[in-house]
């Protein structure tokens, strides 16, 4: 099993934060690659800026914990048995966005599917440190 995990510090409140990124179904607001995104029940589709599509299950969305975890279904990503989850965590000065995930390898070399999730979630927090700016 393989596992990536990336996090970032912001200097808002937790709160602010998980109002903006708690909701799975809105990933594409604050997520640079993701250009659409949806949630209907618990399946959530993301389809990528080149227009790759990522079909998840999101299995639980704590809002008293800041978290969610999720699950790829079917992607064109080298992996499988994925599983990950997102939280906010209160910290000194504001909070901790923490992303998190487990997977098997179905192509190729593992360093290279690590290296391409932790690049996907590097953008991410970039884009949270970038919207949380103080």
């Amino acid at each position: 099993m393989n596992s990536v995990t990336v996090s970032t510090h912001l200097s808002a409140s937790p709160d602010l934060v998980w109002s903006t990124i708690g909701d799975p179904g809105t990933i594409s607001a604050w997520h640079p690659a993701v250009a659409e995104s949806s949630l209907d029940g618990k399946a959530r589709v993301c389809t990528l800026a080149d227009g790759a599509r990522i079909d998840e299950q999101v299995d639980d969305i704590d809002d008293a914990n800041r978290s969610y975890t999720y699950r790829i279904i079917e992607s064109p990503l080298p992996v499988k048995d994925y599983s990950a989850t997102i939280k906010v965590v209160e910290d000194d000065g504001g909070c901790s966005v923490e992303w998190t995930s487990n997977f098997e390898v179905s192509t190729g070399p593992a360093e290279d599917a690590v290296a391409l999730l932790k690049g996907v979630y590097d953008a991410g927090m970039g884009a949270l440190r970038e919207s949380f700016k103080s």
